[in-house]
């Protein structure tokens, strides 16, 4: 697997992986206006161009041979989520594509993620995760996360709860 920065050119292919993955993961526990609300937002193309060029956002692709096999975004500083702290970096999206789930290539996207968390001096890492998505939160305990608090996630038709995990480095 070799990791690589996503291109400005390339924000169609990161949208349709975007939408394929995270409707794999959570379209059939969600009511489908939920769905179709949150992917008129989250997944509009002037959408992800403007978070494609945060200066403090990191979007990269997972490839296997030539194929993109999954994305991964972080973020630091300002660009987190919430803890808006200089010495955390944030998962927000890691997504693997699903004829490659359970290949060992989240894993290594994690992996990724705490080498460049090392490389930038950060102290830790966290995510949010959802706290209806069991196997989730088992692959990021099995990752050394530990739960450590909760949010509220903005599915713009409604409001959830997330996990927030974090992983000391």
């Amino acid at each position: 697997m070799v990791v690589t920065p996503i291109k400005n050119s390339e924000l169609d292919t990161l949208r349709d992986l975007a939408m394929r993955t995270y409707s794999a993961a959570f379209a059939y526990k969600n009511k489908p206006e939920v769905i179709a609300d949150y992917y008129e937002f989250a997944f509009a193309k002037s959408h992800l161009n403007k978070q494609l060029s945060t200066k403090d956002s990191l979007w990269f692709f997972a490839r296997d041979k030539d194929n993109i096999i999954g994305y991964l975004k972080l973020n630091i500083n300002d660009a987190q989520t919430e803890f808006f702290e200089p010495n955390g970096l944030e998962i927000e999206r890691i997504y693997i594509d699903i004829p490659y789930l359970r290949q060992g290539y989240g894993e290594r996207l994690i992996d990724f993620s705490i080498s460049k968390a090392r490389q930038l001096k950060k102290n830790y890492i966290w995510l949010g995760v959802w706290e209806e998505n069991p196997e989730a939160i088992l692959f990021y305990k099995k990752q050394g996360f530990i739960i450590t608090g909760t949010h509220d996630y903005d599915m713009i038709a409604e409001i959830q709860t997330d996990y927030i995990m974090t992983l000391d480095i």
